[in-house]
């Protein structure tokens, strides 16, 4: 009865394995589910734009006789292949990922074609961007942390020839703020400022905290002169906005430093050097303010003076 049924239990078999098999001909007909019987092409059950992709691994599997793999994603209403049960215990937002493996094979009459697995790895995929997310997330702020920013700045510096600029900030009398309101409070402070500045960042810039009160802003494809206006915009967002904090109100201000890419040596270290002391030229020179980095910026003996706004709140 075995034998008699054989490819009947194959294909019950396939069917019951977790990843989906399919066959794909050199001339990119698709029998899905390895079902000779039910022919189909790639863009019938695939976005376009994946099913191309997948179309050309397949065609480069069957030159090289070497199996090729790619990591895709699509929406719930692009899954064309799936069943109505099936849809119906997915999730309607969202995306779900999945791993092709196509190996190149030759079939019972000697034609070569490539099998095509496709595993769902959404839970793992999301489990490592989560990884990921957490690894790069300065965790009171919700910026990136020093160890992410550091790497983008510098990998925006190797890849583009396009300027760019850094902006160095750094909350004024910071320490007196801690002082008198205490280190926990001190904290609400810098999530407070974290979140203005990111309130106030353009779609090309991005926030880093290196550490403590200060933190610092990537702008891409802008000068320092036209960063310039970006910097105000923040500036004057912190000392604008009062920061209710147990029973004070802070009204912090921010010092800002702002270099640029300088040519094709410029290196992520020099950067920021030249932000910081155009950062500490603002501070020394009265806080609340920016400073644009030049070769000749002056050096500035540190003032002492401490005049933090905080009140007590009603």
């Amino acid at each position: 009865m075995i034998d008699m049924q054989r490819e009947e239990w194959l294909s019950l078999a396939l069917r019951e394995l977790p990843d989906r098999h399919h066959i794909i001909t050199a001339s990119g007909d698709v029998y899905t589910d390895c079902n000779t019987q039910c022919v189909t092409t790639l863009q019938a059950i695939l976005p376009t734009n994946v099913a191309e992709q997948i179309l050309k691994l397949a065609e480069h599997a069957l030159a090289s006789q070497q199996a090729q793999s790619l990591t895709y994603s699509v929406t719930s209403c692009q899954q064309l292949q799936r069943s109505i049960e099936e849809l119906d215990e997915l999730s309607l937002e969202g995306e779900s990922w999945f791993k092709a493996t196509l190996k190149p094979i030759q079939g019972p009459s000697g034609e070569k074609v490539v099998i095509w697995q496709e595993s769902d790895i959404t839970k793992e995929y999301c489990y490592q961007q989560e990884l990921k997310r957490l690894s790069e997330t300065d965790e009171l702020t919700g910026t990136l942390n020093r160890r992410a920013f550091l790497i983008e700045l510098e990998e925006t510096l190797k890849s583009s020839s396009s300027p760019a600029s850094c902006l160095m900030v750094d909350i004024d009398h910071f320490k007196e703020i801690n002082d008198q309101v205490g280190h926990l409070s001190g904290d609400s402070v810098i999530v407070h400022v974290a979140k203005l500045c990111m309130d106030t960042l353009s779609s090309n810039s991005i926030i880093g905290r290196l550490g403590g009160e200060e933190f610092c802003i990537l702008v891409k494809n802008a000068s320092a002169i036209e960063t310039y206006e970006l910097a105000e915009s923040v500036r004057e967002a912190i000392s604008h906005t009062p920061c209710k904090v147990d029973e004070h109100i802070v009204y912090p201000t921010v010092s800002i430093g702002i270099s640029e890419k300088s040519g094709a040596n410029t290196t992520a270290r020099s950067m920021l050097i030249e932000a910081d002391k155009a950062m500490y030229y603002s501070k020394q020179t009265g806080r609340d303010q920016v400073t644009i980095y030049y070769p000749n910026l002056p050096e500035v003996s540190v003032t002492t003076n401490l005049n933090v706004r905080i009140l007590r709140a009603s």
